[in-house]
């Protein structure tokens, strides 16, 4: 009987409040950060809290491509038609050269394409920034919700007990 007193409703509560602050932040972040292209990353994030035995697990999804936003790539060449992609959906806007001349699209993705083998990219930490700042921010009240479940079962436990 005092199992089921032990929920951890609180706590539930508390760490679906915690996910939903860290994904709303990941993409405030993301927007600030100027890293949004198609806005799938922005507009399909999801945060939920599974419990897996003993555990309570804030689980984040997001596309694939989150790390590489995230901490960047080595340098490596990426496929051209993903450059060309990024540079329609972002959109890229060339600038001139030294002589006025504009890029064509191919060439900017050639160029794009050539730093990066160069240097990779460079990760832009959006969600280890939310992480930081909603970790430091729900410390306390998770602390508080887990204070608040333990004493409602142990004060179950003692009245079951004293049946």
């Amino acid at each position: 009987m005092a199992d089921e007193l032990l929920t951890f409703a609180n706590v539930r509560r508390v760490l679906e409040e915690f996910g939903v602050a860290v994904r709303n932040l990941y993409q405030d972040n993301l927007v600030r950060s100027d890293a949004l292209a198609s806005g799938a990353l922005l507009n399909t994030a999801e945060s939920r809290v599974v419990v897996d035995g003993r555990e309570f697990l804030v689980q984040l999804t997001l596309q694939d491509y989150w790390k590489y936003l995230e901490h960047g790539t080595p340098p490596h060449w990426p496929p051209v038609s993903a450059l060309l992609r990024w540079i329609r959906v972002k959109p890229v806007i060339p600038r001139p050269d030294s002589r006025g001349r504009i890029p064509s699209e191919r060439s900017l993705a050639y160029l794009i394409g050539r730093k990066i083998a160069r240097k990779g990219t460079e990760g832009r930490h959006d969600l280890r920034d939310a992480l930081q700042q909603v970790n430091a921010e729900f410390a306390g009240r998770l602390e508080e919700a887990l204070r608040q479940d333990v004493g409602k079962w142990v004060a179950g436990a003692f009245t079951t007990a004293a049946l």
